[in-house]
């Protein structure tokens, strides 16, 4: 929205959205690589038992120690054997033999799997002192490896880091809604010849409402269990359709626009049952709709809209 309200002429907008899209890419797959790196990280260094440790000490504190002391030993025990396969897995003589090895892998995923038990006990536990975390315990994986692993002073600087970016990215979304909404539908839908005066107090007074919706928006979403991934999977159910309308228009010359949006409608409505009827992983819906709209697009312009092609270079 920035780009859309601060480009000087349509190619500095294009410009503009371009280099977001050549940073926001490498941007990404650093995020994840990092999670990555962090998951990588508990296969060889001890983590608790349960990362969301103010849950799990509010059960201690609640007469539950001796049940959650037996669970973390357990754990403790079932960690090391896995650390101990993991760093087998590389050896020479495992290499050489096919069998040795899917023995270390099988013996590896049962280890992993007494561990997830363990760790579902230490919930059931939690849930039962009182402590129920509403929050997924991965959600506290990231912020434990902060605490635990970083020096003190680099945690605070870093926690100043996460607060002033979601401080400037609150602030950035709320203007560009209300902007936004006040140059698309208020000014020319209610007020065509007001001043200009008037459009900045209206500009606010938009803001304003949007911030009221965003808290009614955060107020609902503390009750969803995981915020980030509910996040993600909205916008997967909603991508797929959207990067196939700007692939379409980029690379697809002889179809028309009437052919690429009704086969954005129908992308989305696949998404939609897809959705509703399946459980592959939600990060394939970016790809599945991109896919149905760059496939149905030619379809429907050969055999509905064959009357209506796009001139080529268009």
């Amino acid at each position: 929205m920035q780009r859309y309200l601060a480009g000087g002429s349509l190619k500095e907008s294009r410009l503009g959205l371009l280099f977001n899209a050549a940073v926001k890419v490498p941007m990404q797959f650093f995020i994840l690589l990092l999670g990555a790196i962090v998951f990588m990280f508990y296969q060889f260094e001890k983590p608790p038992v349960y990362f969301n440790q103010p849950a799990y000490q509010r059960a201690m504190e609640s007469g539950y120690a001796p049940q959650l002391d037996a669970l973390q030993t357990q754990f403790d025990d079932v960690f090391a054997q896995k650390r101990a396969a993991i760093r087998a897995l590389p050896n020479g003589s495992l290499n050489r033999s096919s069998n040795g090895r899917d023995v270390a892998m099988t013996k590896l995923r049962e280890l992993d799997a007494q561990a997830r038990e363990l760790r579902n006990r230490t919930k059931a536990v939690l849930q039962q002192a009182g402590a129920d975390p509403k929050s997924k315990d991965s959600d506290y994986v990231f912020i434990t490896f902060i605490l635990q692993q970083m020096p003190h002073g680099l945690v605070g600087l870093l926690i100043a880091v996460i607060l002033c970016a979601t401080m400037s990215a609150t602030a950035a979304t709320l203007n560009a809604l209300g902007s936004t909404t006040a140059i698309d539908f208020y000014r020319p839908l209610i007020r065509t010849n007001a001043s200009d005066h008037h459009y900045v107090v209206a500009a606010k007074a938009l803001t304003a409402a949007w911030g009221l919706i965003a808290i009614g928006v955060a107020s609902f979403a503390s009750l969803v269990e995981n915020l980030i991934e509910a996040g993600n999977i909205l916008g997967s159910v909603f991508y797929g359709s959207i990067l196939g309308l700007f692939l379409a228009a980029f690379f697809i010359r002889r179809v028309s626009g009437s052919a690429v949006f009704f086969a954005a409608l129908l992308a989305q409505a696949l998404v939609f049952v897809l959705f509703a009827t399946t459980n592959i992983g939600y990060l394939w819906y970016n790809f599945i709709g991109c896919a149905a709209v760059l496939i149905l697009a030619p379809i429907l312009q050969q055999t509905v809209f064959r009357g209506t092609e796009a001139p080529a270079g268009v």
